[in-house]
């Protein structure tokens, strides 16, 4: 089952297409988040150029700052499309989040400051949520950030920021009001990664990727650097994930190395006699399924007024423990030479040894456990 798209819907997919095709020459196919030594990122920031200069980035945006006002299902067979084909598409810190949270809650000034360089690609965003101490529960948050005269100065320590070294700025969610509740205390700011005061120390991931750690050493930073109003960054995160109205489409990435799954099947003699072989098949291209009718569900309700309290939680939470799920049927499909990186015996060139370490990256945004507890708490109204 399909959502029906109509025909200029297709006729767009179609243009998405043919410019993948066009700028994704064979080999240069890959995901920046765990591929990004520096001829991988130089490829990435290149192709992002080009997608940029389509006016791509933003397609949900106002005109006005640089996006296209196009209705969300346009934009989520974008990211359809990007995924499916591996495309390394950079700055998603930038593009979303940032971009969502500058839309949501941005003065005027800092929407046509701050946006039109996220759509051109001119700069790289890096986020600074997660601390040593406080992951997906923000409630547990320890940066602070002081006023003092017209300036802020932030002490603290964000863990696992991803892409530090390449970015421009920095994302940084901090206290502003250590004594008020929760969704009063926290605020929003914008630092430049050159600021005296901050030091990244870069390191390896368990799925090949590089994060940071990063110290924030009474960094001082003017105060147009506070996105939008005071103590108001609780709902600014919350509501930024959504602002696009669309979904990370993890579904078509699976989807792609499903057909390349049933290929490779298919040339190995009598390996789709076996039952199980094609049971493991049909309960991944279920796994594909349920996330995309749970896509567009989301989709349809954005686009008719119909807001859940709990902003699409179940999507998330099938996206987020199908992932891992989805990786290992897969191997197990394979067998043990899904374990093997390289040479003639490693299947599908290797890829799907790195897929599953990968696959545990389904944490960003909040864990599985997180958002099953948004579920009760706004969608069924339990008590925490």
């Amino acid at each position: 089952m399909r959502p029906e798209l109509t025909p200029e819907l297709e006729a767009w997919r179609a243009e998405v297409r043919g410019f993948l095709d066009a700028e994704l020459p064979e080999g240069h196919a890959f995901n920046p988040e765990f591929d990004d030594a520096p001829e991988q990122w130089a490829i990435a920031v290149e192709f992002s150029k080009k997608f940029a200069a389509k006016g791509w980035i933003g397609l949900t945006w106002p005109k006005a700052y640089g996006g296209k006002e196009l209705p969300p299902v346009a934009n989520q067979i974008l990211l359809e499309e990007l995924y499916a084909a591996d495309a390394p598409l950079i700055n998603s810190v930038g593009i979303f989040l940032a971009a969502g949270t500058i839309l949501v809650g941005g003065t005027e000034e800092q929407k046509k400051r701050l946006l039109p360089d996220i759509a051109n690609m001119r700069t790289l965003w890096a986020e600074g949520l997660t601390e040593p101490g406080a992951g997906s529960d923000l409630g547990s948050l320890r940066t602070k950030a002081v006023r003092e005269g017209d300036d802020w100065v932030i002490t603290g320590e964000k863990a696992f920021t991803s892409w530090g070294p390449m970015s421009d700025v920095l994302y940084v969610a901090a206290r502003t009001s250590p004594d008020a509740e929760l969704r009063d205390a926290v605020s929003i700011f914008v630092v430049d990664l050159k600021s005296p005061g901050v030091t990244l120390h870069p390191m390896r991931n368990y799925g090949g990727g590089v994060q940071s750690s990063t110290f924030l050493d009474h960094v001082r930073v003017p105060g147009s650097a506070l996105i939008g109003e005071e103590g108001k960054g609780w709902q600014y995160i919350m509501r930024a994930f959504y602002a696009s109205g669309t979904v990370e489409p993890i579904y078509a990435m699976q989807e792609a190395r499903l057909r390349d799954l049933v290929k490779h099947c298919k040339n190995i003699p009598g390996k789709l006699d076996d039952p199980h072989v094609r049971a493991d098949l049909a309960e991944l291209a279920g796994i594909v399924q349920t996330q995309r009718l749970l896509a567009y569900e989301i989709i349809g309700d954005n686009a008719h007024g119909r807001q859940t309290a709990w902003g699409g939680g179940v999507q998330q939470v099938a996206a987020k423990e199908y992932e891992p799920l989805f990786a290992q049927i897969y191997d197990r499909v394979l067998g043990p030479s899904s374990q093997l990186r390289s040479g003639k015996y490693a299947p599908l060139n290797g890829k799907p040894e790195a897929w599953y370490r990968q696959s545990f990256a389904n944490h960003a945004g909040g864990t599985s456990q997180l958002k099953r507890m948004v579920l009760a708490t706004r969608g069924l109204g339990l008590p925490r």
